[in-house]
């Protein structure tokens, strides 16, 4: 062999080694960065090449949750983006977590709303060590981090529903959800489209319903959504209330009591019916009302939309009462947040877990997990919103797509607020007059006794026995016997140890107040 010859030879070996070195899976990852958790993650996931993703046992805390398992093209682009594949179990009744916490048998993740449950140190791996470890460009916003901080200083999830009052107001194409009220259109068109600017004007439409239509139930309660629109319409609000710089607990309030006796007033004239108060499940009541059963129907800000999309078939059109029904009406937000992402002691790979979670709490990937994929199912309108090609209050097509719910644990409220955006809609009509209603502080909703505490268990001894009580000043059949089966209520939370709680609960507000107004004013 000549040297020429022996020359092309190792010349050909050695560009054989680069190309394989370049086309290989050792090549170094491509980490990207994340600012404020908001910048792509996706190069994680972009030199995965064809190693086979890392199964993760992810455990799901609300028995309604529509999907049962990791499959569709959206998660599979979560997949694509991160090497994690989640093996789902979705929870069977709201008691399986606590039985696992105690059997001590817990997956690799938990997406629940037992916020106090979960962020114990003897559970859950802090947010605020193992993110600065394995995702260093990650940096949560400070409120995020403030409302999501425990008694042993550490935060155990970012959790979702939960925008600052700063990211509300910078994003006006954003409107809270919020509790609303859904009519028959054809209904009050036959009425002539009577003016509903009150409570009073409510309740003369109802009375027309029931004349015109006895065999119609002027109003059906959601059972999960029964008085909080009418709760609004009163001022009132739930939970811890700020009475002067002080807590009081909601009970108390004048607006709660109003709120409760016009519930009462619906039942006694016939708008409401008293096997109302036994339904257990949604889906039911939803049903009645595209059979034609109902007028009105109490639910979110999105239940004509909703209700439209699912009974597109039912020949009836829905629409929201928009406007709030007189000046008393408003929405304090209290709210620190719903689910939470909470990585276990017992997670099998961290590093390839807190990735996972970089990209869903991303923009990209949080976009990606809850509106679908940029460009083929939605386009971001340079106003501020996203604009999509397909009905995001049809659950089916959510469901065959495997879009939305994914998105929904890593989601803030403004994001879920603007997936809800689309100029005229029933939705953003209400949400853009109620927006003009609506106050915020969360440092109320950081007031939370631990568990087996002496105050969780006043509290939740006075809501079991409001649970129980209730519908006895629902269904009271005159407004003094409802007045007197409220004051009966009162008085067995004030046994029950309501002053304690309000007084332990103060203690708590001062300096959870004073860091919230440091970080926001």
């Amino acid at each position: 062999m000549n040297k020429s010859s022996r020359l092309l030879i190792i010349l050909v070996a050695a560009l054989s080694l680069v190309l394989s070195a370049c086309s290989g899976g050792n090549a170094p990852a491509n980490n990207g960065s994340a600012n404020s958790g908001e910048d792509s993650a996706a190069g994680n996931g972009s030199s995965n090449g064809s190693k086979a993703p890392v199964e993760l046992s992810m455990f799901v805390d609300a028995s309604w949750y529509p999907f049962q398992d990791w499959t569709g093209e959206i998660p599979e682009a979560i997949t694509k983006a991160t090497g994690v594949k989640p093996k789902v179990t979705v929870a069977t009744d709201d008691k399986q977590l606590a039985l696992m916490v105690a059997s001590g048998d817990l997956p690799d993740i938990v997406v629940s709303f037992n916020f106090k449950l979960m962020s114990d140190g003897n559970l859950s791996l802090p947010y605020n060590e193992i993110f600065p470890k394995y995702a260093p460009n990650v940096k949560f916003d400070p409120v995020k981090e403030l409302v999501n901080t425990v008694s042993d200083g550490n935060y155990y999830a970012i959790r979702n529903d939960f925008s600052s009052e700063a990211e509300w107001k910078a994003n006006p194409y954003a409107h809270m959800m919020v509790p609303g009220l859904t009519m028959r259109k054809d209904i009050l068109e036959e009425l002539g489209n009577p003016s509903i600017k009150t409570l009073e004007e409510l309740d003369n439409v109802f009375a027309a319903v029931k004349e015109k239509h006895p065999d119609m139930v002027p109003l059906i309660l959601n059972p999960n959504w029964q008085r909080p629109y009418f709760d609004t319409q009163f001022g009132a609000a739930g939970g811890f209330v700020d009475k002067d710089g002080k807590i009081e607990y909601y009970l108390r309030q004048d607006d709660t009591r109003d709120s409760m006796l016009y519930m009462n007033s619906l039942y006694r004239n016939g708008f409401v019916t008293s096997e109302n108060f036994a339904y257990k499940n949604e889906s039911e009541t939803e049903q009645m009302m595209l059979s034609g059963k109902g007028f009105a129907y109490t639910w979110t800000y999105s239940g004509a939309d909703r209700l439209n999309a699912s009974g597109k078939d039912s020949g009836l059109e829905f629409v929201q009462l928009a406007e709030p029904l007189g000046d008393k009406a408003s929405v304090i937000s209290t709210g620190t947040g719903g689910l939470g992402v909470y990585v276990t002691k017992d997670n099998k790979d961290v590093e390839a877990t807190v990735k996972f979670l970089e990209y869903l709490y991303s923009e990209e990937g949080w976009r990606l997990a809850e509106w679908g994929i940029e460009g083929k199912d939605w386009t971001w309108n340079e106003a501020g919103y996203p604009e999509f090609n397909y009905n995001v209050q049809d659950l089916e097509v959510l469901k065959q797509k495997g879009v939305y719910w994914w998105g929904v644990p890593t989601e803030t409220g403004v994001g879920m607020a603007l997936g809800s955006y689309k100029s005229g809609s029933e939705t953003t009509r209400q949400g853009e007059a109620y927006s003009r209603i609506t106050t915020f502080n969360p440092a109320i909703g950081m007031i939370n006794p631990d568990t087996d505490s002496p105050e969780q268990i006043i509290r939740t001894n006075i809501d079991n026995m409001v649970k129980t009580e209730i519908t006895k000043v629902y269904l009271a059949p005159t407004e003094e016997e409802a007045l007197k089966a409220y004051a009966d209520m009162l008085e067995k939370a004030e046994k029950i140890g309501m002053v304690k709680l309000e007084s332990w609960a103060t203690e708590q507000y001062g300096p959870l107040k004073e860091k919230y107004d440091a970080l926001t004013k």
